[in-house]
């Protein structure tokens, strides 16, 4: 097969499920809002987050191991980009 073959069939096939995907998602009802109820939502809080900062703080330190991976992973992925930066090229120069 040659390489053009397979450079359409490449782009093709990532066209159809892209537009199969693109489908689904027009004809399938997704539930993304079905626990909201009747609520409006508001852009500005009803009441005054007076003490936010020191929630957030509070919830960082009782959940820290949510915390330390998201930092392990930022750094897996930056030194996997590093890495892909480093890699010779094909032809070996």
């Amino acid at each position: 097969m040659s390489d053009k073959m397979t450079r359409y069939g490449t782009a093709v096939t990532a066209f159809v499920i892209v537009l199969s995907l693109l489908l689904f998602s027009w004809h399938v009802e997704f539930p993304v809002f079905a626990y909201r109820g009747d609520l409006d939502w508001q852009l500005t809080p009803a009441e005054r987050f007076n003490d936010l900062g020191a929630s957030v703080s509070r919830f960082l330190w009782d959940h820290r191991a949510l915390d330390l991976t998201a930092q392990a992973f930022v750094l897996v992925a930056a030194v996997t980009c590093c890495l892909a930066l480093l890699k010779p090229d094909a032809e070996g120069s």
